[in-house]
């Protein structure tokens, strides 16, 4: 069976408008999309206590459809644009003397954004246990000195 994809068209208005929200009338205005494979969907019947599942492959598919990568419009996002003045000439920040940008968001969503990319560009530390019976078999200068031989050794890697 042939696949046929309807790709979404961008309105030529839109072309270089900043993204936002949409309204309870804008989502009624577009109506329900028929035919197409959602992204949450129930998990199979055999797996008791299973709930529903994100069905990642049908999320890539309806990204793939809509012309997007996330990963590519978080970079742009986060980058920000370039402000111009009214002549279309790149206004420069008079504290750093380079061209100042204008964001689209806040910077707590920017922060927010990059605490996200962070984890998977970044190692997470490990948890470390510690044990105690209750009982203290070490002096206190004992375990100060141990401590520090411990942090010592974890500073150089």
């Amino acid at each position: 069976m042939a696949r046929t994809s309807s790709k979404a068209q961008r309105l030529a208005e839109l072309a270089g408008a900043p993204p936002k929200l949409a309204t309870a009338e804008d989502l009624q205005a577009a109506g329900p999309r028929t035919g197409r494979t959602h992204a949450v969907q129930t998990s199979a019947a055999n797996k008791p206590g299973a709930g529903l599942r994100m069905n990642l492959r049908a999320v890539s598919e309806a990204l793939i459809e809509e012309g997007l990568d996330p990963a590519v419009e978080f970079t742009r996002v986060l980058k920000g644009r370039p402000l111009l003045d009214d002549n279309g000439n790149p206004v420069i920040d008079p504290q750093t003397g380079q061209p100042a940008k204008a964001y689209d968001i806040d910077a707590d969503v920017r922060v927010r954004m990059l605490s996200e990319i962070l984890q998977y560009t970044q190692p997470k530390l490990k948890a470390v246990e510690v044990k105690l019976d209750g009982r203290m078999e070490l002096s206190s200068e004992q375990l100060d000195t141990r401590l520090a031989a411990l942090l010592a050794k974890a500073a150089k890697g």
